[in-house]
């Protein structure tokens, strides 16, 4: 679709199966057609009129509605706890704001949207693989509230969303959280000649900007070098001002270490 900047868009969303999963006896058939290529569904792309290359969008997170229901799977042989059974699925329900796993415990659901991005300058980049585009950055901080700015590599910017989780634990250590089908609604605005090099966001009064990398701490060392050149933008400092900063009062987390994509890490800060 084509949208004018400023526009509010509602998204539907598949769950990174596409919607395969229904029941734990749905796993082996969904893992026997599955291709890596084709995992962590996004809905776009979106045209934003007027965006051109060095351009920012600034999408904000207004709203994230839940399915009935999601699921969390698990893999033997990942680089966390390689020694797990499986493959095997759990369903988790949707009650309200709560989610309800077998055996009764319940939490409350804490929605997120793995997956944002533009398009790449050139080549092909795929919705799983985090990168300067966005993509696949499983960052907690991208909730509802939450805008996010993502650089403009194409005319158009070719914007795209998906794999929404209703809940995410940091480091999403069996490589999936609970993940679910659900309708966003976004806003979509356009910053003229204003982008960084790397998807970040600003939640709840934070700065949070994000990194992607092979291993764990090269995708921590790029967001907290993310983190530094913004709060240099924002408070006049050097970067080794920044750094400090940022070790003093900021925290780093981890988004996704689970093997077989990059390593994603968030740097938060706020005063």
């Amino acid at each position: 679709m084509t949208i004018d900047p400023g526009e509010q868009v509602i998204i539907e969303t598949s769950d990174a199966s596409t919607g395969r999963i229904h029941r734990p006896e749905d796993l082996p058939a969904y893992l026997a057609v599955r291709d890596p290529h084709r995992v962590n569904p996004a809905g776009g792309p979106i045209f934003v009129r007027g965006a051109q290359p060095g351009d920012e969008l600034a999408v904000t997170i207004e709203r994230i509605s839940l399915a009935e229901q999601g699921f969390v799977r698990a893999m033997p042989g990942g680089p966390v706890l390689p020694d797990v059974a499986g493959p095997t699925a759990i369903m988790v329900k949707v009650d309200g704001d709560t989610l309800i796993y077998p055996g009764g415990l319940r939490w409350p659901a804490r929605p997120m949207v793995g997956v944002i991005g533009t398009a790449p300058a050139d080549g092909i980049v795929y919705t799983a693989h985090p990168g300067p585009q966005g993509s696949n950055l499983d960052c907690n901080a991208i909730r509802v509230g939450a805008k996010v700015y993502l650089p403009v590599h194409v005319p158009g910017a070719l914007f795209a969303l998906g794999d929404i989780h209703a809940s995410m634990g940091d480091g999403e250590v069996s490589g999936t959280g609970v993940e679910i089908n659900s309708e966003v609604q976004v806003k979509i605005e356009l910053l003229p000649g204003q982008a960084h090099t790397r998807p970040w966001v600003e939640v709840d009064g934070a700065i949070v900007a994000t990194g992607s990398a092979p291993e764990v701490h090269q995708a921590i060392a790029v967001a907290v070098a993310g983190l530094a050149g913004l709060l240099g933008e924002r408070y006049r400092l050097s970067r080794t001002e920044a750094f400090m900063l940022i070790s003093a009062r900021g925290d780093v987390r981890v988004g996704q270490c689970c093997g077989g994509l990059d390593a994603t890490a968030y740097a938060t800060f706020v005063i």
